[in-house]
């Protein structure tokens, strides 16, 4: 548009609008044809840098306007000229270039508006569940799962960020493909769960350590930021009133646990034999038929922290064809300060730990009350109580899980006088939250007499009775194990080892192979100890080995080798 014509058109409009009346009664009028006009020939205006003599032709039509209105009186005129005025300062800044980085016009404000809301608002919320919180080297540890709740339109793929401490590292992670840059860690859904629904949700989880603890903050899903919801743990895929909680809480979700991972192909243990039970004196899956868990017991847990990781466990399952981790949580080691009596709370998140793994993993795990010292396994019965209590309520949904006890009661400790009065209180605190699971009770000499409990067996369902061997010590045992599991007696081997009984000595691998031939005829389930890099011959790995799985033949003792061997092999 010319300026010439901009000029008439705009003296014209203004001529009009005051001949009418309405100029001289509303000096906004004018304003507003300076700010239309404007919004019309933006670019024009833009171009135009010889607006002084468009401001003074303006000024002049005004002014010819009012000296032809003389049969107003002398306040009207008054208030006509100051309206003149105020027009003439419109009309000028209306034809001064206009800056588009500070007066946007109209049409570039409503566009504004339109666009505000794909980065400003967000139709989801996420909640903060965390599950453990310990120290370890040094570092703050911890483990979070973050449910992502969709509020909008059905997505079928999702990224979430979330800022993190300086120098985080994660031991683990799952339900997400996951990467860290600086402070900020980055989710990307897996092909199994990028789709989420109008009120579905989703979750990722991880463990990790770091400079500090992870802030509960903000969490960004698709470039937007999530509100944050307190929500209610048992009502995740059912969020019928989350359009209603984007507000934020200052109050921490009680402390959970991270579901079992969709499997897909169904080929991992769990997602194909379930729940496990006891028929007949023998270990059966969700359909009623044998089976055998074979696998790995840890060390202590608290004095070889480092080898409960992913890595490590996967490595087990996928490598070493194992199906079932052993959680060994001493209880009492001649007051040793790591035990669990002289640090529940860091034993117990280690121990949390562990499981969640294996349930990522779709592996069984059993939760070894590692009773060693004191013998006699009542002494402590009050905690095991509590202890069984949390854990079972904690995981009491999920099939994965085993209760082993107590561990190797000893030092004269007896079955009916001690173990089976212990037993016969801490079963009920089990089957509380966890009817079906299925629970291991030791036997007295270091779970070595399994007999005692053939002429007075517990009154419970799905118990089995621990026996514990060592090939280089034990031998002269088998004849009365055979025997008692030929009479129905059901029995799990929860701990052996290839060497003798101090966990030293040499291998007898003759003898192992016998002992575990017959296991693996009979069905009965056993656990090697153990997976740690002690420097004694029971270890399967050399001392100085990363605990963090992938590990080549060098990595491992001659035990370790040959239980590999076995285990891929049988």
């Amino acid at each position: 548009m010319k300026k010439s014509i901009i000029r008439r058109a705009i003296a014209a409009f203004i001529a009009a609008a005051m001949l009418a009346g309405c100029a001289a009664q509303d000096s906004g009028v004018l304003s507003s044809v300076g700010s239309n006009s404007a919004t019309e020939s933006n670019v024009s205006y833009v171009e135009d840098t010889s607006s002084v003599d468009e401001n003074s032709e303006v000024t002049s039509v005004d002014s010819s306007v009012t000296e032809s209105d003389t049969s107003s009186d002398t306040s009207e005129q008054e208030e006509n000229n100051t309206s003149k005025q105020e027009n003439t300062s419109k009309a000028e800044n209306t034809e001064k270039p206009v800056d588009t980085t500070k007066a946007p016009s109209t049409a570039d404000t409503k566009n504004n508006g339109q666009s505000k809301p794909a980065s400003s608002a967000s139709n989801f919320t996420v909640q903060w569940k965390k599950s453990s919180s310990w120290e370890e080297g040094g570092k703050k540890c911890g483990g979070y799962e973050i449910v992502i709740t969709n509020n909008g339109d059905t997505v079928n793929s999702w990224t979430a960020k979330v800022t993190v401490p300086g120098n985080t590292k994660l031991m683990s992670q799952w339900n997400g493909i996951f990467s860290i840059s600086g402070n900020t860690m980055t989710v990307k859904n897996e092909n199994y769960n990028g789709t989420i629904e109008k009120g579905k949700s989703v979750s990722f989880g991880f463990n990790y350590s770091a400079d500090a603890y992870i802030n509960e903050g903000k969490v960004t899903v698709n470039g937007s930021t999530a509100g944050t919801s307190a929500g209610n743990n048992s009502n995740n895929n059912n969020n019928s009133n989350n359009n209603n909680n984007n507000t934020s809480t200052t109050k921490k979700p009680a402390a959970t646990v991270p579901p079992a991972p969709s499997d897909p192909k169904g080929t991992t243990p769990v997602s194909q034999h379930g729940q496990l039970s006891v028929k007949n004196g023998q270990l059966v899956d969700k359909s009623g038929k044998g089976y055998q868990l074979r696998g790995m017991s840890t060390h202590g847990l608290t004095w070889f922290p480092e080898f409960v990781n992913e890595s490590a466990f996967k490595t087990l399952r996928d490598d070493w064809n194992t199906n079932v981790v052993r959680l060994a949580m001493y209880v009492d080691e001649w007051g040793n300060g790591q035990c669990y009596m002289g640090n529940k709370s860091g034993s117990l998140e280690l121990l949390e730990k562990g499981v969640d793994i294996c349930i990522k993993l779709d592996m069984y795990v059993i939760i070894d009350w590692h009773v060693l010292n004191p013998g006699d396994p009542s002494k402590y019965t009050n905690e095991a109580k509590s202890f069984f209590e949390t854990v079972s309520k904690r995981y009491a949904k999920y099939p994965n899980v085993i209760y082993e006890i107590c561990n190797e009661p000893n030092g004269g400790a007896s079955w009916s006088g001690n173990i089976k009065p212990y037993a016969e209180k801490i079963i009920p605190v089990i089957r509380k939250n966890a009817p079906n699971s299925v629970i291991i009770v030791g036997t007295p000499t270091w779970s070595q007499e399994i007999d005692k409990p053939l002429s007075d067996p517990l009154n419970y369902k799905n118990v089995m009775y621990a026996f514990h061997f060592y090939a280089a010590t034990h031998a002269g045992l088998r004849s009365n194990v055979e025997n008692c599991v030929a009479q129905g007696l059901p029995v799990f081997v929860s701990e052996f080892g290839t060497c003798d009984a101090s966990g030293g000595g040499a291998n007898d691998f003759n003898e192992t192979q016998k002992w575990l031939s017959y296991f693996d005829k009979q069905g009965i389930s056993y656990c090697n100890w153990s997976i740690c890099n002690k420097d004694e011959t029971c270890s399967v790995l050399r001392p100085g080995t990363s605990a963090n799985g992938n590990w080549s033949e060098s990595d491992l003792t001659e035990n370790g080798k040959w239980m590999r061997n076995w285990l891929k092999k049988h």
